[in-house]
């Protein structure tokens, strides 16, 4: 199964790159170079990873199937002529919604309050970097500092969360921690903008960087930070390309492949303070677990009462219930909200999968299981195909500062699919709520036209 898998992902990839030529890299595009390379590590079963089973390869397939299908149906003229209530009349609905969306993006950034951000951002990030060295050199390991850090406030004891307020653990989720998620993208908006002035694109350069290694230093050695970033980069460049002439297409090549090079460096020298394994084996068995971990929870979630959609949707709706709890109303929180989060949790767990452990890699469909077994994988695999399709068909109708950081956030969720599900996140949805309240209602100029 797991070779069958690989071959519809690889032909599904060949037609995504052959509608993708000339554009933009699109989700689905991207959705398939990284499971086909998934599929493909995971077929090779080095290092004695545990080899998948033959449900979870199934469940995968269903998955991209149904990612497949979504993206397509967006492609799909509307008719006049079809009923209100076909899909073909939502299609025409959805289509109209993004192009109301295409309008209010054109707006202009907010200066002084990223400035403020990125201040904020790196003095409370310094509070952590500080705890994080003294813990090093008093013989405290990186892996376990990293575990410090991805625990849960007020729940784990450990000196990272310990000596936060409740407040300064709000502010960090809602505002710090999704405003960090945009940084990689302005930035890389901001440096490949022929309009904008030298001194502004290299302060924030260097701002970003600032962000960028404070935050993986804090983090315990963070690598997904540098794959995010120098990605940011890499699609920025693709952005701007057009309007370059010969003379600066050649030097921004030599800058990004720089940005690039320093970014491998930057991961494998976080990789070998984390672990003692090889790099190699560390970036095989990163990118190979996900259907291995998936195997393994799969009988795990044999019998589990279906949370439906709320697991999915944490991230949306999570706040909300945590807020009514903070505020002594927690008999207004449903039961099913409190088994939703320990889902969440449980995907955290560490399991033994061959050549060590391994955790927090479980695809989006044991989000997708738990919300409502196979009808449910196949339905958000398929809501999930049209959604990112339809965004990108907007956000591309129009080339601009906020609509460049959306694009590169939805490229993020979709990349992060080898690990979950990436609308379970809050401080992923709250991102998009942070680029929109950054920018004023004033009118951008376009800088960029396909």
């Amino acid at each position: 199964m797991g070779y069958v898998a690989l071959f519809v992902s690889f032909i599904l990839l060949i037609v995504c790159i052959k509608d993708n030529i000339n554009k933009m890299l699109m989700p689905k595009t991207l959705f398939f170079m990284l499971w086909t390379f998934i599929l493909f590590l995971s077929n090779l079963n080095l290092y004695n990873i545990i080899k998948p089973s033959d449900e979870a390869y199934f469940l995968i397939l269903l998955m991209i199937i149904f990612f497949f299908i979504g993206s397509y149906i967006s492609k799909i003229n509307v008719r006049k002529n079809k009923k209100p209530n076909s899909l073909l009349s939502i299609n025409k609905k959805m289509n109209n919604f993004f192009l109301k969306i295409k309008k209010i993006y054109n707006n202009e950034l907010k200066t002084m309050l990223i400035y403020l951000l990125f201040a904020l951002f790196i003095i409370f990030t310094l509070i952590d970097c500080v705890i994080v060295v003294e813990s090093l050199m008093d013989g405290i390991p990186m892996h376990t500092i990293r575990h410090w850090r991805m625990g849960t406030f007020g729940v784990d004891q450990n000196p990272i969360l310990s000596r936060r307020t409740f407040l300064e653990e709000i502010f960090r989720n809602v505002v710090l921690n999704p405003f960090e998620l945009a940084v990689p993208p302005y930035a890389a908006y901001c440096f490949f903008n022929p309009k904008e002035k030298a001194k502004k694109k290299y302060l924030i350069l260097v701002l970003s960087l600032a962000v960028l290694l404070l935050s993986s230093l804090a983090g315990g050695g963070g690598r997904l930070g540098f794959i995010y970033y120098f990605g940011s980069f890499l699609i920025g460049f693709l952005y701007f390309y057009k309007v370059y002439d010969v003379k600066k297409k050649r030097k921004y090549i030599k800058t990004v492949f720089c940005l690039l090079l320093f970014g491998v460096i930057g991961t494998f020298l976080y990789t070998q303070v984390r672990t003692s394994a090889g790099f190699v084996k560390q970036f095989y068995t990163y990118f190979a677990l996900p259907p291995t971990l998936l195997s393994i929870w799969l009988p795990k979630l044999d019998g589990v009462s279906n949370t439906f959609g709320l697991l999915t949707t944490f991230g949306i709706h999570s706040y909300f219930f945590r807020g009514l709890d903070a505020i002594g109303l927690d008999f207004l929180v449903p039961e099913i909200y409190d088994v939703t989060f320990q889902h969440l949790l449980n995907a955290e767990k560490f399991f033994q999968v061959g050549y060590g452990v391994g955790n927090a890699f479980v695809t989006p469909i044991y989000y997708f299981m738990i919300d409502g077994g196979y009808f449910f994988v196949c339905l958000a695999s398929f809501i999930f195909g049209i959604l990112t399709s339809k965004l990108y068909n907007g956000l591309m109708k129009k080339n601009n500062m906020r609509n460049f950081i959306i694009y590169c956030l939805i490229l993020y969720g979709v990349f992060l699919t080898f690990m979950r599900i990436q609308t379970a996140i809050p401080t992923y949805i709250i991102s998009f709520l942070i680029v929109f309240f950054l920018f004023d209602n004033r009118e951008e100029e376009c800088v960029c036209q396909k």
